[in-house]
């Protein structure tokens, strides 16, 4: 599943369209189904967890466990800032290792969390499915 994201201000920077930033949650934190404490939890995200955000007052679009919600700004901290959404997705790393492109870094076309489920950082490497 892909998300555009439409004109949101990332992690308070004043980024125009189709911007993503990078970030880390400081404690365990709930995904929320909408922008809103009485959003239903979706999961719970845990501390030191590596995302990708876009952000917009004091929500932050994400997505965590395939499932696509918001999580507090105030619970974040910066990793990167601002880089503009590639428009390269690969679904699976089965997808991206058939192509010749496997592994790919954080910073590079197609990367994103989805992929990398060890969180170092490095998409599709040894040890992700």
């Amino acid at each position: 599943m892909r998300t555009g994201v439409l004109g949101l201000t990332v992690l308070g920077l004043g980024m125009g369209l189709a911007d993503a930033a990078t970030a880390y949650t400081t404690t365990a934190t709930n995904l929320r189904r909408t922008a809103s404490l009485q959003g239903r939890v979706l999961d719970t995200v845990p501390g030191n967890t590596l995302l990708t955000v876009a952000c917009s007052g004091q929500w932050c679009r994400t997505s965590f466990g395939g499932q696509g919600g918001y999580v507090s700004r105030s619970l974040l901290k910066s990793f990167t800032r601002s880089a503009p959404v590639s428009g390269v997705f690969y679904a699976s790393c089965g997808v991206l290792r058939a192509q010749g492109k496997a592994p790919i870094r954080l910073g590079q076309p197609g990367y994103r969390v989805g992929l990398d489920s060890g969180r170092n950082g490095v998409a599709c490497d040894a040890g992700d499915r």
